[in-house]
């Protein structure tokens, strides 16, 4: 049986302003109260995804949701995700399978032909296995050259006429034009229930004639004032990661132009060790690093090239012997020998070079890799070691030659390791507490303890400037 009233949408007046994290704080509250919780985006464009049980992908942001709400992620609560790709083009995920890389105009054709039908099977499925539904949508609802392919705001909550809420951030200034812009001009705002002014900064009280005025003039009612908050919590997709969030040059992750997956360096920021991005222009800061990342990356013959053109390759021979340098996914494959593309996956060359610093050689198929792992560093080279999470997400298998294996898998091994160079198709890896011992010779503490406590104070926060009443009213 669908219970349609249990649906709630998270809706914006704009990309950051704060839904994503509005929608945890959700999950968790209703969580609280005894519910099974599910969270739901219908389409993110985000190159933070992660890979979760029965090999699916879905969004960083849905799986942090899913976390607040203590339940397993699952495909269904993020049905599609674009992967931004550059020239126009973006690989499409559905219900946690690529459909390949497809350009603007084709991704759309095929969004319309098939988001509609997906989406609510997807939604139904929930609705079946849990109480209540947190549906975040994206961006704005108020895109007025998206209606009619815009399948991620109200087209949602307008599949059973259920109720969604407006976080609009003040930070930014002109909340109130934000808010009465959105409500004058979004589709179906007569589903719209409530608003949140988010991100407030200052004393409360100076908005009360603002907020008499907005509720007179748009007919809905503001039920809460969250104060600004400055607690880390894994990113959404790449715009939340443009500067380092702790700065420390004795981390340097490369960050060429088609990096991805950056919270694998959320642990950093979270345990204090601090990071420095280096791209071409500020290469010589390689110079000072005691740790080398190369990260993941969407487009791995392109970022190979970008480091080869621009002077970074020349600095990371030069550190080589005295810096660890460690590539994660494509940052593994760019350590190796060779890569061959006989499909001609990445790009039109069907084999290039990598830097030599590993002796391995990557084989792309056409098929894409997207599993969670459980895997221990290797026990021959670390000692005793404990079993940790981790996912993978990419095309081409690596194949090692003679250095040792960083990892140990369930029936088999993972990765490389020869002296202070170090690949692994695991991301995560930085999450786990014996690896980051290994590098910097501190203890740790579990990471996932530390982030599901910041999840309980962030949410905290967000839920005490929130009119429970009304939140309570909409489960009614």
């Amino acid at each position: 049986m669908i219970y349609i009233s249990k649906i709630i949408q998270v809706l914006g007046t704009t990309s950051d302003s704060g839904k994503t994290t509005v929608a945890m704080a959700l999950c968790r509250y209703y969580s609280d109260l005894g519910f099974r919780v599910a969270p739901f985006k219908a389409v993110n464009m985000s190159l933070n995804s992660i890979s979760i049980r029965n090999d699916g992908e879905i969004s960083r942001a849905q799986w942090l949701q899913a976390l607040a709400a203590r339940t397993e992620p699952d495909v269904h609560m993020n049905p599609y995700i674009l992967k931004p790709e550059g020239s126009g083009k973006s690989q499409l995920i559905e219900l946690g399978k690529s459909k390949g890389s497809m350009p603007l105009n084709e991704y759309f054709n095929y969004l319309k032909m098939h988001a509609p039908d997906v989406i609510k099977k997807s939604l139904d499925y929930l609705l079946e296995h849990y109480d209540i539904i947190i549906a975040e949508g994206a961006g704005s609802p108020a895109e007025i050259n998206m209606f009619g392919s815009d399948f991620a705001n109200t087209f949602v909550s307008g599949i059973y006429n259920t109720p969604a809420i407006l976080v609009a951030d003040i930070d930014r200034g002109g909340v109130f034009a934000s808010i009465y812009g959105t409500v004058k001009l979004m589709e179906r705002p007569d589903l719209l229930k409530y608003i949140i002014i988010n991100k407030m900064r200052g004393d409360t009280s100076i908005l009360e004639t603002g907020i008499n005025k907005i509720e007179e003039l748009t007919g809905k009612k503001i039920i809460g004032i969250v104060k600004y908050t400055n607690i880390n919590l894994p990113g959404e997709d790449s715009m939340n990661y443009n500067n380092s969030k702790l700065y420390s040059r004795n981390v340097a992750i490369i960050k060429y132009p088609h990096m991805e997956n950056y919270s694998d360096f959320d642990p950093l920021y979270l345990f204090g060790i601090g990071y420095n991005y280096v791209d071409k222009n500020n290469v010589d800061d390689i110079l000072d690093a005691k740790i080398i990342v190369l990260p993941g990356s969407k487009l791995v013959y392109s970022d190979l090239e970008y480091i080869k053109n621009h002077g970074i390759y020349e600095k990371i021979m030069e550190m080589s012997g005295k810096s660890i340098i460690i590539g994660i996914c494509g940052g593994y494959q760019m350590l190796g020998n060779k890569i061959m593309d006989p499909h001609r996956i990445e790009s039109e060359q069907t084999e290039y070079t990598g830097l030599n610093l590993l002796d391995a050689v990557t084989y792309y198929n056409e098929k894409k890799t997207a599993r969670g792992v459980t895997y221990r560093l290797n026990s021959k080279l670390f000692g005793n070691t404990s079993f940790f999470n981790g996912y993978e997400i990419h095309f081409g298998s690596v194949y090692d030659q003679n250095d040792a294996p960083l990892n140990e898998l369930y029936g088999g091994y993972e990765g490389s390791i020869n002296k202070n160079v170090i690949g692994t198709n695991i991301h995560g890896i930085f999450e786990n507490t014996e690896f980051l011992e290994y590098l910097f010779g501190l203890k740790f503490q579990n990471y996932n303890s530390i982030l599901n406590n910041n999840i309980d104070t962030i949410s905290r926060s967000i839920i005490s400037g929130i009119n429970e009443k009304y939140l309570k009213e909409l489960i009614l």
